[in-house]
């Protein structure tokens, strides 16, 4: 999310979280338009989470804990070592790894295993991030399952029935952006609504509800 009023508007859709970059070389780096005071105007249901490229530990607690963040998403080439600082901290880590055309080595997960809430998977591209496309879903069947993932990259209204076919995976929440944009930072309300009523319907009361995550796709 990047402008305050698209911010709230999405808000009243009560997805389970909401995104922030921090990356300053992305077009929807937020510090510009977004102050604290507007992060903390949201419900505390909630989640915030605050997406970060190569930023050092240090930068990254300062932004935390100014923006009162719940879960800091690294996005870069971070070790094992700095997700286990920012846990001590008392902050929820999702590491990101971007998958692409060939067979992806997911043993270089295990030493983020003990350090990590989630896991979130995209597609390997250009920029960081899911530049917007889809990587074979199939490649997630050698994943161990153990660590709970966002899946991410390319997810639109076009293939949500390719969703509900992967719900044997342990996935935790889809991450969707940049199908559902305006511009970057800019969301379409009608769009984000869609897909919500597509997923689960219009009873929120189901218990199969999916979480679902409104963050980024490329930076």
């Amino acid at each position: 999310m990047k402008f305050s009023h698209n911010m709230h508007k999405v808000a009243r859709m009560k997805p389970d979280y909401l995104g922030f970059i921090f990356y300053e070389k992305s077009r929807r780096y937020m510090a510009d338009t977004l102050h604290p005071k507007d992060l903390q105007e949201l419900p505390r249901q909630i989640r915030k989470v605050g997406v970060f490229v190569d930023a050092t530990t240090q930068e990254m607690l300062k932004q935390a804990k100014k923006y009162q963040l719940d879960l800091l998403q690294l996005h870069g080439q971070e070790s094992a070592e700095q997700c286990e600082e920012i846990k001590k901290a008392g902050f929820k880590v999702i590491k990101v790894f971007s998958i692409g055309q060939q067979d992806f080595d997911f043993a270089q997960l295990d030493a983020y295993k003990p350090h990590v809430s989630y896991f979130l998977f995209d597609t390997a591209g250009e920029h960081p991030g899911g530049n917007g496309e889809t990587f074979d879903w199939g490649q997630l069947r050698r994943y161990d399952q153990e660590v709970p993932f966002f899946l991410s990259g390319g997810i639109s209204l076009d293939n949500v029935p390719q969703l509900r076919e992967l719900s044997f995976f342990n996935i935790h929440a889809i991450d969707v952006n940049s199908r559902f944009e305006i511009e970057p930072g800019l969301k379409d309300v009608n769009l984000v609504q869609k897909l919500k009523d597509k997923l689960y319907g219009r009873d929120e009361r189901k218990p199969e509800r999916l979480p679902f995550s409104l963050r980024r796709k490329k930076q």
